[in-house]
């Protein structure tokens, strides 16, 4: 049984890095445990049980038009989709939908690539998915232009070029799900996220995002972690998300 779900976890892995190249960054949700088959519909309590096999379909849109017509006016001929350990699956662009049978029960990164007649991508995304043993799962894509997200943060509700010096903290470190971490001093103000590990294109897949921020004192092994909070915002197409962190710390000793 642990040997089944650490190949399906190695399955998961390499549908990303088709997609995206290798990242060294994986995705924070837990890859699921192998604990047999429910009676449910591949549930139990609620929670999907990573066993047996499972149908997915993947549809997408353009700009949030039909293929039929838009893949004409972004000058799409194909879209590339990696769903699964192996070399990933060109379609054209007009067909709208791919569908791929007895896939592994797992949480899967499947990476889609719009693209030229010449094979260079215009777009080139993850989505997401949950396969769910017994049942045809379904996930969608919507190509349309990337963006970037900004996380800025105040310290102790003032500005941190003022306050971080006032203060024990150095610096600061803020990490998203499936993207790369940052650390800054902490008077530097915010970080920008533009784009997936080791993406071919720079941007951000438009949606919705949650960050963990951490200030912290000290340096190298004597840092330590002051405080840790979270936020959430949206990254719009072609524009900049922002998300603002308020942390607190704790005055410099006068000594210093």
């Amino acid at each position: 049984m642990a040997a089944n779900g650490l190949l399906q976890a190695l399955c998961s892995a390499l549908c990303l890095a088709g997609a995206l190249g290798c990242s060294s960054d994986p995705p924070a949700t837990d890859a699921g445990t192998d604990v047999g088959f429910a009676d449910n519909g591949g549930f139990v309590d609620d929670v999907p049980v990573f066993t047996g096999m499972g149908n997915l379909s993947v549809t997408w849109t353009i700009n949030g038009n039909p293929p039929a017509t838009e893949c004409a006016v972004v000058g799409a001929a194909f879209v590339e989709i990696q769903a699964s350990f192996g070399a990933a699956t060109r379609l054209p662009c007009t067909q709208g939908m791919f569908s791929k049978m007895m896939l592994g029960a797992n949480r899967l990164n499947v990476g889609a690539r719009l693209l030229r007649a010449d094979g260079t991508p215009i777009y080139e995304y993850v989505i997401p998915t949950t396969i769910v043993a017994n049942q045809d799962n379904q996930a969608s894509i919507n190509f349309e232009p990337p963006g970037s997200l900004r996380v800025s943060w105040t310290v102790n509700d003032l500005s941190p070029s003022a306050e971080c010096p006032n203060t024990t903290a150095t610096t600061v470190v803020v990490r998203a799900e499936g993207l790369d971490g940052f650390q800054a001093p902490c008077s530097t103000g915010r970080v920008t996220f533009t784009r997936v590990p080791s993406a071919r294109l720079t941007g951000l897949q438009p949606g919705h995002y949650a960050v963990t921020g951490e200030i912290r004192s000290g340096t190298g092994s004597n840092s330590r972690t002051i405080q840790t909070v979270t936020g959430e915002g949206d990254v719009p197409s072609g524009g900049v998300g922002t998300i603002v962190l308020g942390f607190t710390a704790p005055p410099r000793p006068v000594d210093e």
